[in-house]
């Protein structure tokens, strides 16, 4: 191989190679959001955080409701439109309920179009919408 093919070859690779560099470099995230239901029972928001689990197209792989947690999953390839993990803690917190949703995402997975974002809103609509209340 001669040395102007060597070099064509570098100047190719060179953009690729940092591209790659800058990808491996970017944070991954974990997005949460955190909601109240005041005229709701424990119950009530329980059953119906379920159904929008099921309503996201998620399965559910483990649930608690002793202790108000839900886990599922969506998926196992990293280049599906959400990310592979949902964690739900719903808590009866006296006078209101509380839901926390968090998206755990596999070490492979980097956020990059925001899914995780697009997936926790996509829960909490369809859980309001099961609770007969607009988002």
């Amino acid at each position: 191989m001669s040395y102007v093919m060597r070099e064509e070859i570098m100047k190719r690779l060179l953009p690729l190679l940092l591209i790659l560099s800058m990808v491996a470099c970017l944070k991954q995230t974990v997005n949460t959001d955190m909601t109240f239901y005041e005229n709701f029972t424990f119950d009530e928001v329980w059953n119906a955080s379920v159904k929008a689990v099921n309503d996201i197209d998620f399965t559910i792989d483990s649930a608690d409701r002793e202790t108000g947690f839900i886990a599922a999953e969506r998926g196992r390839h990293t280049l599906q439109n959400a990310p592979p993990r949902l964690s739900i803690m719903i808590e009866d917190m006296g006078d209101k309920v509380s839901v926390r949703c968090r998206i755990l995402q596999k070490e492979q997975y980097i956020d990059i179009f925001g899914f995780g974002r697009k997936t926790v809103r996509e829960f909490l609509t369809a859980l309001n919408m099961n609770l007969n209340r607009s988002y």
